[in-house]
Order: structure tokens, then C-alpha cells, then sequence
């Protein structure tokens, strides 16, 4: 790699791996679109059969498409490197003409900015064929989900690096283990350490506070987590090209 790309960063550069990505990923994202459509088609004509019953059924089938949206997207986040994987591709991924940086980026770009945009104009259409209203979509209740999706979308990236087989199923169980131990030493530091319940804090994941200070604690709470995911997930790609 040339010394301009190392010490440089290219937006060109950038949209080539991201296209890149969206080759090699072609069948996967044509068979989750191909899916998207298919249930869509199905609740719509679901409603439609049921007829005026089913007008009670629309916010429980949206936040269900929206549990849906969330774990596919965890879980092609998780595919995101999967060349590194494979000892017949990852020779070809280490040479690309681009910085680790702009690697990330892309990956970033193509698993997080435009896997949102698609799947929130997906459920924004599937809530109007709900006959729910445009405001119920907008709603505050709506933007926490999707504050939780991103903090949990970054530590899947990071997963989608850090593993080397099986990511999206290690990535669970590290995030499963890791709530375990802080479960323990919650409650070890509970029985040991005299008033330790009056130390703790809420830790500000939602958006559901009235207050304008609770609502700026939570996007700052998001983006500091999600940053240092992804700054940890840099830093592990960048020591995999190097080993």
C-alpha cells in the first residue's frame, strides 16, 4: 500500500469498498429484501381479511416487524467480515488499496446508515398498511428503540471483527457472559460493601424521560458507547492486518 493511502482518507475510496461490500453480500441483501416484501405482503393481506379486527392488532405487528428489523440487522453487522475468516480470502481483503479506517467505514456505512434508511422506510410502510398513524411512527417510543439498536449494532461490529468463526452466535454469548459477571459483582459488592445500592445510577438508555437534561444524557450515553465500539473495533482490525 502506498504511503498516500495510509497517511489519507478518500471518500472515493470509501463508496468503491462500500460497493464492494454490496457485491459480495448480493444474494444476502436481494434474499433479506425479497423477505421484507413477503412479509409485508403477507400482514397486509392478513389485515385485509380480518377486516375491521385487525385495526387493534397494528402496533403489536409493528414493534414485531421491529424486533425482526433489529436481529437481522445484528446479524448481517456480524457478516460484515467474514473474509477475514477464511484463509483464501483474507490475503485478498489485507491488500485492498485502502486504509483500516476506511474499511471500517464502509462496513460501518453499509451494516448500520443504509441498513436503517431501507429497513425504517420498510416499517414506515408497513405501519401505514397497519393503518397506523405517521405520528405513532415518529413517536419518542419509536426513536428509543432504534437509540437501543444502535448502541447494540456497534458491539456487534465490534464482534463481526474481534471473532473469527461464528460471529454473530460468539458475539451473544460474550455480550451474555459479560452480564453475568457484572450480575456477580453487583451482587458481591452488595453483600461486602455496606450502602453500596445508594452508589449506583441509572445508566440513561432511553428516551422515555420528560426532561430535556435525561433526553441529552441518553444521546450522548448512545454515541460515546457506540464510538468507543467502534473505535475498539478499529483497533482490532487493524491488529488483525498486522498479525
Amino acid at each position: 500500500m502506498s504511503s498516500a493511502v495510509k497517511n489519507s482518507f478518500s471518500t472515493q475510496r470509501v463508496t468503491q469498498l462500500s460497493k464492494r461490500y454490496i457485491a459480495i453480500k448480493k444474494n444476502m441483501i436481494l434474499v433479506g429484501l425479497a423477505a421484507m416484501a413477503s412479509i409485508i405482503i403477507f400482514i397486509k393481506a392478513a389485515l385485509i381479511y380480518y377486516g375491521d379486527a385487525s385495526h387493534n392488532l397494528g402496533p403489536s405487528i409493528f414493534m414485531f416487524a421491529f424486533v425482526i428489523f433489529q436481529y437481522a440487522g445484528y446479524a448481517f453487522t456480524s457478516t460484515m467480515f467474514n473474509e477475514l475468516n477464511s484463509a483464501g480470502s483474507a490475503p485478498q481483503f489485507y491488500t485492498l488499496p485502502a486504509t483500516t479506517f476506511e474499511k471500517l467505514t464502509a462496513a460501518w456505512l453499509i451494516s448500520y446508515v443504509y441498513y436503517t434508511i431501507v429497513g425504517l422506510i420498510a416499517l414506515y410502510v408497513l405501519s401505514i398498511l397497519s393503518g397506523m398513524s405517521a405520528s405513532w411512527f415518529f413517536s419518542i417510543d419509536t426513536l428509543n428503540e432504534l437509540w437501543t439498536y444502535t448502541i447494540f449494532q456497534s458491539v456487534f461490529l465490534f464482534g463481526a471483527v474481534y471473532f473469527k468463526a461464528n460471529n454473530f452466535l460468539s458475539t451473544i454469548v460474550a455480550m451474555l457472559a459479560a452480564l453475568v459477571s457484572l450480575g456477580l459483582i453487583f451482587l458481591l459488592l452488595t453483600n461486602l460493601v455496606a450502602g453500596f445500592e445508594e452508589w449506583t445510577f441509572t445508566i440513561p438508555t432511553t428516551l422515555l424521560a420528560s426532561t430535556a437534561t435525561n433526553i441529552v444524557s441518553s444521546i450522548l450515553f448512545t454515541l460515546i458507547v457506540s464510538a468507543l465500539f467502534i473505535w475498539f473495533a478499529y483497533l482490532r482490525l487493524k491488529n488483525r492486518q498486522i498479525a
